[in-house]
Protein backbone atom coordinates (compact mmCIF):
# COMPACT_ATOMS: atom_id res chain seq x y z
CA UNK A 1 0.00 0.00 0.00
CA UNK A 2 1.55 3.68 -0.95
CA UNK A 3 2.37 5.45 2.31
CA UNK A 4 0.36 8.14 3.63
CA UNK A 5 3.68 10.47 2.75
CA UNK A 6 4.11 9.06 -0.98
CA UNK A 7 0.14 9.89 -1.85
CA UNK A 8 0.38 12.75 0.03
CA UNK A 9 2.88 13.90 -2.37
CA UNK A 10 1.30 12.35 -5.76
CA UNK A 11 -1.65 14.34 -5.01
CA UNK A 12 0.26 17.60 -4.83
CA UNK A 13 1.91 16.96 -7.85
CA UNK A 14 -1.14 16.21 -9.64
CA UNK A 15 -3.42 19.53 -8.45
CA UNK A 16 -3.12 21.61 -11.60
CA UNK A 17 -3.80 18.86 -13.85
CA UNK A 18 -6.67 17.68 -11.76
CA UNK A 19 -8.04 21.33 -11.21
CA UNK A 20 -8.01 21.38 -15.45
CA UNK A 21 -9.81 17.89 -15.71
CA UNK A 22 -12.59 18.73 -13.24
CA UNK A 23 -12.73 22.52 -14.26
CA UNK A 24 -13.50 20.59 -18.47
CA UNK A 25 -16.38 18.98 -17.14
CA UNK A 26 -17.39 20.88 -14.32
CA UNK A 27 -17.19 24.44 -15.69
CA UNK A 28 -16.91 26.32 -12.32
CA UNK A 29 -13.65 26.45 -9.50
CA UNK A 30 -15.98 25.70 -6.74
CA UNK A 31 -17.53 22.51 -8.60
CA UNK A 32 -13.85 21.51 -9.14
CA UNK A 33 -12.61 21.67 -5.85
CA UNK A 34 -15.57 19.92 -4.44
CA UNK A 35 -15.00 17.10 -7.02
CA UNK A 36 -11.08 17.34 -6.17
CA UNK A 37 -12.22 17.28 -2.19
CA UNK A 38 -14.05 13.90 -3.09
CA UNK A 39 -11.61 12.24 -5.54
CA UNK A 40 -8.45 12.69 -3.18
CA UNK A 41 -10.98 11.22 -0.03
CA UNK A 42 -11.77 8.41 -1.99
CA UNK A 43 -8.71 7.65 -3.63
CA UNK A 44 -6.72 7.86 0.29
CA UNK A 45 -9.82 5.56 1.34
CA UNK A 46 -9.16 3.03 -1.80
CA UNK A 47 -5.48 3.21 -1.82
CA UNK A 48 -4.62 -0.34 -0.74
CA UNK A 49 -6.32 -1.29 -4.25
CA UNK A 50 -3.85 0.43 -6.42
CA UNK A 51 -1.94 -2.11 -7.23
CA UNK A 52 0.63 -0.29 -9.37
CA UNK A 53 2.62 2.68 -8.02
CA UNK A 54 3.03 3.97 -11.31
CA UNK A 55 -0.45 3.74 -11.85
CA UNK A 56 -1.57 6.85 -9.19
CA UNK A 57 -1.61 9.35 -11.73
CA UNK A 58 -4.12 7.75 -13.88
CA UNK A 59 -5.64 5.71 -11.53
CA UNK A 60 -6.63 9.35 -9.74
CA UNK A 61 -7.96 11.30 -12.66
CA UNK A 62 -9.97 8.34 -13.12
CA UNK A 63 -11.18 8.57 -9.46
CA UNK A 64 -11.58 12.29 -10.17
CA UNK A 65 -13.43 12.49 -13.56
CA UNK A 66 -15.72 10.19 -11.71
CA UNK A 67 -16.49 12.39 -9.09
CA UNK A 68 -16.60 15.36 -11.38
CA UNK A 69 -19.18 13.36 -13.10
CA UNK A 70 -21.38 12.27 -10.03
CA UNK A 71 -21.50 16.39 -9.18
CA UNK A 72 -22.85 16.79 -12.55
CA UNK A 73 -25.33 14.73 -12.02
CA UNK A 74 -26.38 15.51 -8.70
CA UNK A 75 -26.31 19.51 -9.60
CA UNK A 76 -27.46 19.43 -13.24
CA UNK A 77 -26.41 22.71 -13.98
CA UNK A 78 -23.96 22.37 -16.38
CA UNK A 79 -24.82 22.24 -20.20
CA UNK A 80 -23.12 20.48 -22.44
CA UNK A 81 -21.90 23.02 -25.20
CA UNK A 82 -23.97 20.94 -27.71
CA UNK A 83 -27.03 21.86 -26.29
CA UNK A 84 -26.46 25.64 -25.47
CA UNK A 85 -28.87 27.81 -27.50
CA UNK A 86 -27.55 29.65 -30.56
CA UNK A 87 -27.61 33.22 -29.01
CA UNK A 88 -24.55 31.76 -26.79
CA UNK A 89 -22.49 30.46 -29.82
CA UNK A 90 -19.04 31.78 -29.73
CA UNK A 91 -18.18 35.08 -31.74
CA UNK A 92 -14.89 36.13 -33.57
CA UNK A 93 -12.78 38.83 -32.41
CA UNK A 94 -12.78 42.05 -34.44
CA UNK A 95 -10.25 40.83 -36.95
CA UNK A 96 -12.52 37.41 -37.52
CA UNK A 97 -11.32 35.13 -35.85
CA UNK A 98 -12.19 33.05 -32.45
CA UNK A 99 -9.42 33.01 -29.81
CA UNK A 100 -7.64 29.66 -28.39
CA UNK A 101 -9.70 29.66 -25.19
CA UNK A 102 -13.29 30.06 -27.42
CA UNK A 103 -12.16 27.29 -29.75
CA UNK A 104 -11.46 25.03 -27.15
CA UNK A 105 -14.74 25.39 -26.18
CA UNK A 106 -15.90 24.24 -29.30
CA UNK A 107 -14.25 20.51 -28.84
CA UNK A 108 -15.85 17.57 -27.15
CA UNK A 109 -15.38 17.67 -23.17
CA UNK A 110 -13.81 13.97 -24.38
CA UNK A 111 -11.08 15.54 -26.90
CA UNK A 112 -10.66 18.40 -24.50
CA UNK A 113 -9.48 16.54 -21.71
CA UNK A 114 -7.58 14.16 -23.95
CA UNK A 115 -5.58 17.23 -25.61
CA UNK A 116 -5.04 18.45 -21.94
CA UNK A 117 -3.68 15.25 -20.58
CA UNK A 118 -1.40 14.84 -23.65
CA UNK A 119 0.03 18.83 -23.66
CA UNK A 120 0.46 17.36 -19.56
CA UNK A 121 2.98 14.86 -20.12
CA UNK A 122 0.29 11.98 -20.10
CA UNK A 123 1.49 8.97 -22.32
CA UNK A 124 -1.21 7.59 -24.27
CA UNK A 125 -1.86 4.37 -22.62
CA UNK A 126 -1.77 6.90 -19.23
CA UNK A 127 -4.68 8.94 -20.50
CA UNK A 128 -6.50 5.93 -22.38
CA UNK A 129 -6.49 4.32 -18.62
CA UNK A 130 -7.57 7.12 -16.42
CA UNK A 131 -10.40 7.74 -19.03
CA UNK A 132 -11.47 4.58 -19.40
CA UNK A 133 -10.85 3.98 -23.38
CA UNK A 134 -8.83 2.65 -25.47
CA UNK A 135 -5.29 3.95 -26.77
CA UNK A 136 -6.60 4.00 -30.42
CA UNK A 137 -9.87 5.98 -28.81
CA UNK A 138 -7.43 8.75 -27.30
CA UNK A 139 -5.42 8.79 -30.62
CA UNK A 140 -8.84 9.85 -32.47
CA UNK A 141 -9.88 12.43 -29.86
CA UNK A 142 -6.80 13.79 -30.39
CA UNK A 143 -6.21 14.01 -33.75
CA UNK A 144 -9.83 15.75 -33.87
CA UNK A 145 -9.49 17.94 -31.52
CA UNK A 146 -5.53 19.19 -33.41
CA UNK A 147 -7.75 19.60 -36.50
CA UNK A 148 -10.87 21.06 -35.68
CA UNK A 149 -9.07 23.63 -33.59
CA UNK A 150 -6.21 24.14 -36.96
CA UNK A 151 -9.81 24.42 -38.72
CA UNK A 152 -11.27 26.98 -36.32
CA UNK A 153 -8.42 29.14 -35.68
CA UNK A 154 -7.53 29.24 -39.28
CA UNK A 155 -10.63 29.66 -40.75
CA UNK A 156 -10.64 33.50 -40.20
Amino acid sequence: MISDRAFSNEVRSLTDTAFAVAYLILGNSADCEDAMSEAILRAYENRGKLKKRDSFRAWFLQILRNEAYNLMRKRKRVQPMEELPEDQAPEPDSAGRLDLQVALRQLTEEQRTSLLLQQEGYELAEIGQALGVPVGTVKSRISRAKRTLRTLLEEA
